[in-house]
C-alpha cells in the first residue's frame, strides 16, 4: 500500500519517470490498478454529498451508486481495452497490464483534488462558479494529459503517431460502447421475451 501511494506522488510529480518505471519487470499489480479507480470512486461519491446548496444541481435521492460507478468505471475500462488494441495493431511496445495500470495512476489527479475543489462550494457564491469550472476543468484535462503522455512514454511512440493512435483509440471506445448498448438492448428483449413467456404459460393453466 506504501508503494502504491508513492506511485501516486510520482505520477503527479514525475509524471514522466512514473511511465517509465511502470515498464519494469514486478514494479506494477494489477491491484493498484483497482484501488486507483475505487479511490476515484469514492472521491466522486463523496464530492456530490458535500456539494455546496447553491451548487447542486440534483437530490440526493437522485444520485445512483451504480450509475455514478459505471461514470468512472466505464470510461477507463474502455479506454484501456481500446488503446492497447490499437496500440498492438500498430506496432505498441505497451503491454496490457502496463496500460491498465497507467490508466488507472492517470485518475489520480481527479482522486485527490475533487474533494477540496468541491468544498469550495460551500464557501464560494453561485456568481463565483467561474472558479469551480476552472478547477474542474483543470483536474480533468490534467487527467487527459496524463493519459496521452502513458499513450507516448508506454508505447514509445512519436507525437504524431500519439495523436493519431489517441484518435483511433477514441473511435474503437464509441465502437465498443455501441455493441455494448446494442447487446444490452438485445439482451433485454431476450430476457423480457421469455419473462412474458412464462406468463403466458401460467396464465393459461
Amino acid at each position: 500500500m506504501i508503494a502504491t501511494f508513492k506511485m501516486m506522488r510520482q505520477v503527479l510529480v514525475h509524471p514522466i519517470d512514473f511511465f517509465h518505471d511502470i515498464q519494469e519487470p514486478g514494479r506494477i499489480k494489477w491491484g493498484q490498478a483497482l484501488f486507483i479507480v475505487a479511490l476515484a470512486y469514492v472521491a466522486r461519491m463523496i464530492a456530490i454529498l458535500i456539494t455546496g446548496y447553491a451548487f447542486e444541481t440534483r437530490e440526493n435521492y437522485e444520485v445512483s451508486l451504480v450509475h455514478e460507478l459505471i461514470w468512472i468505471v466505464v470510461p477507463w475500462l474502455t479506454w484501456t481495452v481500446s488503446n492497447w488494441g490499437v496500440s498492438a495493431i500498430l506496432e505498441g511496445e505497451g503491454k496490457f497490464k502496463e496500460v491498465f495500470v497507467g490508466s488507472a495512476f492517470a485518475l489520480v489527479p481527479y482522486a485527490i483534488f475533487i474533494i477540496p475543489i468541491t468544498l469550495l462550494t460551500n464557501v464560494l457564491a453561485l456568481d463565483e462558479s467561474g472558479i469551480y469550472s476552472f478547477l474542474i476543468n483543470f483536474t480533468i484535462y490534467w487527467v487527459g494529459w496524463l493519459l496521452l503522455l502513458k499513450v507516448r512514454i508506454v508505447h514509445d511512440f512519436e507525437l504524431v503517431k500519439m495523436i493519431w493512435i489517441t484518435l483511433l483509440s477514441i473511435v474503437g471506445i464509441l465502437i465498443i460502447w455501441f455493441i455494448g448498448i446494442l447487446m444490452f438492448g438485445l439482451v433485454n428483449q431476450l430476457i423480457n421475451f421469455v419473462v412474458d413467456m412464462f406468463k403466458e404459460i401460467n396464465f393459461r393453466r
